[in-house]
């Protein structure tokens, strides 16, 4: 029996190289494996370590010939990897990998040692290649796989005469881009390498510019970067407005955008959303981990096998494989206002203690108009109001409360302005009817102070600024609470009800819930949906939608009041297994989670600091000092065990004892030490 020695003499190599054809633990050029294997084969009985990392003789295996351009690419490595995994475990199959920089001169030279062994091959592209496959004649009776990431330069001719996977890149473009609109992002560029055929983008600019066309959003020429103009990435970002995410589908490029970033003391997400293409596996340990477009190795790897061993259609179309996006902390969401602006944190609103003497100074007068108090929600805001103008000397004239009539709104805000405030801070209790009046407050010498939302007609001239929770963030946390508490206990049927009215908070909230669901937790699936215009309907519409999809298994709902409707309903119906996610805590929502049953995970709005946000823009604005239209104040996100500490936090008191005994009963409590 040969042993290594006798290989190596007989192939006229090194005994290490016979070591690494054998082990595939270093590259060899396929012309020394090729020779190797040769006399490998011509041996009638194997060495003991041949047999040992084979498994059997190879000479009754059909082989497999993988052909890749660049084995340290990612994508060519999960392949090559995924179908040796596939092919481990069988005895009659075997995996042969062939790595070479100059593939057509490979093939039109390459000559297997039993070519009747070979059942198929595998070509692994990282780059367009033309004209290839009329030069491999020698390889050419077997069934071939072309495999590449991109849409390949091939005739029709010559597609019909092998078998081609590629990635769907243009979906994943795409889909990127509706991600990104879906998360606030209305100046998305692309840093792309792209290759044009006859004038032609390729899958991935047509994808890119197509969304943008579906979204509504306008086309910027200017934000289609190409990846190896260093010069104009970093002038698009230096601009007083740059992009507020980047599409990045070049390793070097995106190396570049981090180095820019970290430079200039920028961070990401939060400055930056960054999508990346071809998913890296460092890309997962970066910090933030990047988001990222990736092939879908598996079903990749399963379509090759399953051509070549079913080589059988005389019409080889291309087949487009979908790509998946690797959601991580790269990409954020922008909450947006009324016209579209980012929101800007209360930071961006402190003044100094010279601002302040200069405003209790000026002794100016202020009233309020609420659309309801009947709730914590307005008595924590009008507190926090208060609280602060007593510390800037702002008079705070009145008070009023709309009970949600448009009419009395309208009569209370004439006689607000009778005595001639110098601020007004609204709600409005209805967009369209009330918005006459709020353009004639707009008009006056008062500075008008929205909270939430801006009637209709209104343009941002009209007032100094609208102060809101974060609604995207509020969405998020709301829905986040509702998937991960469902993915914790093994449930995957969830059903929707949400606020059917032109409230452009409330929707924003709703949306982001939604995306969230779908983009973050995809083992989860929306079965039912209901919409409602009063709370009073919420009851019948629950019953509704438990009646016609039984199989529901958690509902999110827009906020506390209606999710307390949902709770009377599925008491109703004996269905309290039902979870719930919603935004904005109140005591019956506190109740329920002390006792740890529906409500696990709530977002919830800090209205008293919202409060004194708004306090901070009417200090702002009696210095005529700029403000951003629209401030979003971060919500929190309240769980079983830190309900005690957000109460407090929350509401600025106590939670009540009932509460507390509920939670400190619980065995996951742990008292606050001191």
């Amino acid at each position: 029996m040969a042993n290594i020695q006798d290989i190596a003499k007989m192939a006229g190599v090194s005994v290490a190289t016979v070591s690494h054809v054998v082990n595939r633990t270093r590259y060899v050029s396929p012309e020394t494996v090729q020779r190797v294997e040769e006399v490998i084969d011509s041996l009638e009985d194997l060495p003991n370590f041949i047999v040992k990392k084979r498994g059997a003789s190879t000479k009754d295996k059909q082989h497999i010939l993988v052909f890749s351009t660049n084995i340290f690419h990612p994508f060519q490595a999960d392949i090559i990897q995924a179908l040796q995994e596939k092919t481990s475990d069988n005895s009659e199959l075997h995996i042969v990998h062939v790595q070479t920089e100059d593939l057509l001169q490979t093939l039109s030279s390459y000559s297997p040692a039993n070519p009747r062994q070979n059942i198929g091959k595998v070509l692994l592209l990282d780059r367009p290649l033309g004209k290839l496959l009329k030069i491999h004649s020698s390889l050419k009776p077997s069934p071939t796989v072309i495999v590449g990431e991109n849409a390949l330069d091939f005739t029709e001719s010559e597609l019909n005469e092998v078998y081609t996977i590629i990635s769907d890149n243009y979906k994943g473009a795409y889909d990127s881009v509706k991600h990104l609109v879906n998360h606030g992002h209305a100046k998305i560029a692309l840093v792309h390498n792209w290759f044009k055929q006859d004038g032609v983008p390729d899958d991935i600019l047509k994808g890119y510019k197509n969304a943008l066309k579906d979204c509504d959003v306008p086309l910027n020429n200017e934000y289609i970067i190409e990846a190896s103009a260093v010069e104009n990435i970093h002038e698009i970002l230096s601009r007083r407005e740059p992009p507020t995410a980047l599409i990045i589908t070049n390793e070097t490029a995106l190396l570049q955008v981090l180095t820019f970033l970290n430079r200039r003391n920028l961070q990401c997400p939060d400055d930056l959303s960054i999508l990346c293409f071809n998913d890296r596996r460092w890309f997962k340990l970066f910090n933030p981990a990047l988001t990222a477009v990736r092939p879908d190795v598996e079903q990749i790897s399963d379509k090759i096998l399953s051509y070549i061993r079913n080589d059988t259609s005389q019409e080889k179309e291309p087949s487009y494989v979908p790509v998946k996006i690797q959601l991580r902390q790269s990409t954020s969401g922008i909450a947006r206002g009324p016209f579209g602006e980012k929101a800007a944190s209360v930071d961006s609103i402190q003044i100094t203690e010279q601002e302040f003497a200069a405003v209790r100074r000026k002794k100016p007068t202020a009233v309020i108009s609420f659309h309801y108090t009947g709730a914590a929600w307005m008595h924590l805001h009008e507190r926090g109001i208060r609280d602060l103008f007593n510390e800037l000397g702002i008079s705070l004239l009145a008070v009023t409360d709309a009970h949600f009539a448009p009419e009395m709104q309208i009569k209370q805000l004439e006689g607000l302005m009778a005595l001639d405030p110098d601020i007004v801070i609204a709600i409005p209790t209805e967009n369209n009817k009330t918005s006459e009046i709020f353009k004639k407050i707009g008009e006056s010498r008062a500075k008008l102070i929205l909270i939430t939302n801006v009637p209709h007609g209104m343009e941002q001239q009209d007032y100094i600024s609208c102060v809101s929770v974060n609604e995207w963030s509020h969405g998020r946390l709301a829905g986040s609470g509702l998937g991960s508490t469902m993915r914790e206990e093994a449930r995957t049927r969830i059903g929707m009800i949400s606020f059917d009215s032109d409230f452009y908070a409330t929707n924003q909230r709703d949306t982001a819930a939604r995306q969230i669901l779908m983009e973050e937790y995809p083992d989860l699936e929306v079965v039912g949906e209901e919409q409602f215009k009063d709370e009073s309907e919420v009851i019948d519409k629950t019953k509704k939608l438990i009646q016609e999809h039984p199989a529901i298994e958690g509902i999110y709902v827009s906020w506390e009041g209606p999710a307390t409707k949902v709770l009377e309903a599925l008491k109703e119906l004996d269905r309290e297994d039902i979870l719930i996610g919603t935004a904005d805590l109140d005591y019956e929502l506190a109740l329920n989670m002390a006792k740890g049953k529906n409500i696990k995970k709530i977002s919830a709005q800090l209205p008293y600091d919202q409060g004194k946000a708004l306090a901070l823009v009417a200090a702002n604005a009696v210095l005529d000092k700029y403000v951003p239209k629209f401030i979003g104040v971060e919500p929190v996100e309240v769980t079983q065990k830190n309900l005690l500490k957000m109460w407090e936090r929350i509401f600025h008191e106590s939670a009540s004892e009932e509460i507390v005994k509920l939670v400190k009963a619980n065995p996951y409590y742990l008292p606050t030490k001191i």
